[in-house]
């Protein structure tokens, strides 16, 4: 580390300007919870062929920088995941820091300061303790909902005031009577028992001399609410509680701490019940008017009490959920009077609305993502999750929205009493607000809504954990989901710390033995409904989520510090599945869940696929060993990827003696050995080949389940089948893709066939595991960016791309966005006659390589680009 500058260059870049500094922290609060947070930028010029060479990097203990620690020259293309080149940050410092960089050109300006300001790192840094209404303790069912204040002097004005937030369970908190942020079912959830998350927010502005009132209600959500098909409560705890420490520097110099301790006052008001996913109960009759205000009587109320301080506090990191969207529905009313309401789409959150009637009448509010044939809400596919809300009325208009729940529909029902109105109806659409980062777009709208069907999928189901789906009484962090769907999600949203954050507790809930649980958070299944199979809470494909995501992430954001913090929880899933291989080195001895609905396995039996669970769960094996090893050479790691690197081999080889034959009359089976680098270099052809011919036969129909999905396009237009690919892209009978876009969906299916041809629903097959909102089918559209616009990181957070767009399927044109870490990447390609033409854009500190599709000749031959804006004209013919 050094303390001074580098000396001042002779020359200078002034056509680049380092823009865009931010740290590994992406959670938008005040402070952040790294001692040493990680440091990155982007680089802006408008001139071509634009690369970064080496960098320095400042900081301060103020805007002047005027005796500055300095990272010294630096020697790196890279623009991201620098290490911070200062003494660690104590808990609740300021400090500021900028980068400039040097190009071919020279030193660039320094860019602006960015500041960071660090969270309570230390566990002694608590002084408030959890705190919770004594009478609440113990319930076993939904009942109402903890209230919890204290009143405070100010004895001069505040200068600056940090709340430090979070609860055991799910909090809404407010100073004065106006809530602290927008963030809902805050602190999410996490691996309770061994990492809970807080936030910061700066609250100056919400204080005022003299008289102050802190207040929260705080929900069951996941810590004690009902949880899994089983509807377990109490799973975490058996009370709710608030932690909450508020810290005030005043005008005169002097500061004020308020911490929850026993001088808190608890009671409850009109929220009779909130649970994730029965919905709410509220009676307006019983708002305790005025409770988070100064000068509320709590007299009655009861003396809080604390709990000890939870374990592994830590705070969030990633984005939160919030309201993401408002849609106004389609809103007629029935002949039984009842109000039907079409949102247009499947979404999760939930319904607002005006309504007016006497006292004691009520309103109740009832979900579901699709209709049964006589055009009323279908509920049974929602098992045992009621996703009702209900309100009494006081008396008079009422603005109501329910608290502490969400759902996941698409249409609605209102039933209300006598003398009720109902007005202003909208729909909040809910999610973790991820920051939005791929486009696609092509000539085939039809492909267009598939492509937003995703997104929208993506978007339902990524609220503080990566579920399954957000309706039924499930919404679990299902593994093998987020396996499949991973290389995805890093390209339409920036997923980077949502996803370190759930592999984080991934880590935490890995067993002794290196297995990873079917769901993170770790909660009990008992038997999984519908196959009520005995499975020992893992399996191959699920478990393999501890080496795909960290290397999604790796690839799309090339931050080595993520993969170096997961490399552990990578290392010790190998382990664990190696240790489980035969004497012939095949993984034949457990039962799996394997090509998951797979569209032949029975309906009551989804496990029970085409392609045999034992070979599938073998080459998981060989992918993750491979993986693995990749990692190892990333972080240095020599031995290690040595020895991961045979294991592939050896077991790729394994998988092959056994299965050659039978892996060759499935798609699935085809795509795995053909991506896994498990059919041998001479037989990957004559495999491609029967890969393709399967497709055809099949009438370009899908054949594969959760597992095989993401891998059979790319193994099509990989090997040259680019045909069949679209083929199979482009079918519109049932199994398909668009035979989905064609009954209307507008999310994700979690079966082919949920929908039938003629538009009923197939609950007499499908049983109750019938989600329309399911993100695992929708890994396609990795496919789209990568294949049919031809945009491909070929090195960690695009620093270098290949650009080969794959046209066909009759489509005129294609294009896409993502904006790297490097700035926005994009490709658009159009067809007019017999000239293809094809627009590119690199940002700075980039490369790129293109090549031309089969069938198509490019005069300048294309080859390497640097950054900037590029257009080739291609003509028909080799």
């Amino acid at each position: 580390m050094k303390t001074s500058s580098i000396e001042e260059p002779h020359t200078m870049d002034t056509t680049t300007t380092v823009i865009g500094l931010h740290t590994s922290d992406d959670s938008g609060l005040v402070a952040t919870p790294y001692p040493e947070p990680r440091l990155s930028w982007s680089l802006a010029s408008e001139r071509p062929g634009v690369l970064q060479h080496a960098y320095e990097i400042q900081v301060s203990a103020d805007r002047s920088f005027d005796d500055p620690a300095s990272s010294g020259e630096v020697e790196s293309g890279l623009v991201t995941d620098h290490p911070w080149p200062a003494p660690p940050l104590r808990s609740r410092e300021v400090r500021y820091w900028r980068a400039r960089v040097r190009t071919d050109l020279g030193w660039t300006e320094w860019s602006g300061p960015a500041q960071v300001e660090a969270a309570l790192l230390d566990e002694m840094d608590w002084t408030a303790r959890p705190v919770h209404v004594p009478s609440d303790r113990g319930r076993t069912s939904p009942g109402p909902v903890p209230l919890l204040r204290r009143e405070f002097d100010l004895p001069a004005e505040p200068v600056s005031a940090r709340l430090y937030v979070t609860s055991l369970g799910v909090h809404r908190t407010a100073v004065n009577g106006r809530p602290v942020s927008d963030e809902l079912l805050e602190p999410g959830w996490t691996s309770y028992p061994n990492r809970l998350l807080y936030a910061t927010y700066d609250v100056t502005g919400l204080l005022v001399p003299g008289r102050n009132a802190l207040a929260a209600a705080v929900g069951d959500g996941w810590y004690r609410g009902h949880l899994t098909w089983r509807k377990n409560r109490n799973v975490y705890g058996d009370t709710s509680a608030l932690l909450a420490q508020l810290e005030v520097t005043l005008a005169d110099g002097t500061t004020v701490t308020v911490a929850t301790d026993d001088r808190w006052r608890g009671g409850y008001g009109d929220l009779l019940a909130a649970d994730l996913y029965d919905g709410c109960e509220r009676d307006l009759r019983h708002v305790p008017d005025g409770w988070q205000l100064p000068g509320f009587d709590d007299r009655g109320w009861e003396q809080a009490a604390a709990l000890h301080l939870p374990t592994g506090l830590a705070q969030r990191a990633h984005p939160p959920v919030r309201v993401v969207q408002t849609i106004r529905p389609e809103r007629r009313t029935l002949p039984d009077g009842t109000i039907a309401l079409d949102a247009g789409e499947n979404i999760t959150g939930w319904l607002r609305f005006r309504a007016d009637g006497p006292a004691g009448s009520t309103v109740t509010v009832r979900h579901a993502e699709v209709l049964d044939e006589d055009g009323r809400l279908l509920t049974s596919i929602l098992r045992g999750a009621r996703a009702t809300d209900q309100y009494t009325l006081a008396g008079g208009t009422a603005e109501l929205e329910p608290e502490f729940t969400f759902h996941g529909f698409r249409y609605a029902e209102i039933d209300a009493s006598p003398g009720v109105t109902i007005e202003a109806i909208e729909v909040d659409v809910m999610a973790s607000d991820l920051r939005r980062i791929g486009e696609f777009h092509c000539s085939d709208e039809r492909v267009n809504t598939l492509y937003a069907n995703v997104v929208r999928s993506q978007r339902g189901n990524f609220l503080a954990v990566p579920t399954d789906c957000p309706q039924r009484d499930e919404r679990l962090g299902w593994t093998g989901d987020i396996m499949a769907f991973a290389p995805t999600a890093c390209t339409n949203f920036d997923s980077r710390t949502f996803l370190d954050s759930w592999l984080t507790d991934l880590s935490i809930e890995q067993r002794p033995d290196g297995a990873v649980p079917l769901v993170i958070p770790d909660v009990d299944l008992g038997d999984l409904p519908p196959t009520e199979l005995p499975f020992a809470g893992t399996a191959a494909g699920w478990g393999d989520a501890a080496t795909v995501v960290p290397t999604a992430l790796f690839d799309a954001y090339g931050r080595r510090s993520l993969l170096r913090r997961h490399y552990a929880a990578m290392r010790a899933w190998v382990e664990f599945t190696a240790g489980r291989l035969d004497k012939d080195g095949t993984w034949s001895g457990n039962a799996q869940l394997g090509d998951w609905l797979d569209p032949a396995a029975p309906p009551e039996h989804p496990e029970r696929a085409t392609t045999d669970s034992a070979y599938v769960a073998t080459v998981f094996v060989a992918n993750s060993a491979r993986l693995l090893a990749d990692a190892a050479r990333e972080l240095g790691h020599v031995e290690d990827a040595d020895r991961y690197a045979a294991l592939h081999r050896r077991t790729a080889e394994a998988a092959w003696r056994k299965w050659a034959s039978h892996a060759r009359t499935t798609q699935t089976g085809c795509a795995l050995a053909l991506q896994f680098g498990i059919a041998p270099t001479a037989e990957r052809a004559a495999v491609s080949e029967d890969l393709a011919a399967l497709v055809r036969a099949n009438g370009g129909r899908i054949a594969t389940g959760f597992l095989g999905t993401p891998f059979v396009l790319p193994a099509l237009s990989d090997t040259g089948h680019v045909a069949e690919a679209y083929q199979l892209l482009l079918n519109t009978e049932c199994p398909g893709w668009l035979y989905q876009v064609a009954r209307g969906a507008t999310t994700m299916w979690e079966r082919w066939d949920a929908i039938r041809p003629d538009g009923t629903i197939d609950t007499e097959k499908a049983g109750t595991m019938l989600s329309f909102n399911h993100y695992a089918y929708g890994a396609v559209a990795a496919w789209l960016y990568q294949s049919v616009v031809g945009l491909r990181a070929t090195a960690p957070g695009y620093r270098t791309v290949d650009i080969g767009p794959h046209p066909g399927g009759g489509l005129t044109s294609a294009d896409a966005s993502i904006v790297t870490p490097y700035g926005t990447a994009a490709v658009a390609w159009a067809i007019s006659g017999n000239t293809l033409t094809v627009d590119i854009s690199l940002p700075p500190g980039t490369t790129g390589r293109f090549s031309a599709p089969e069938g198509w000749r490019c005069p300048t031959g294309g080859g390497r680009l640097g950054s900037g804006r590029h257009q080739l004209t291609l003509h028909a013919g080799s």
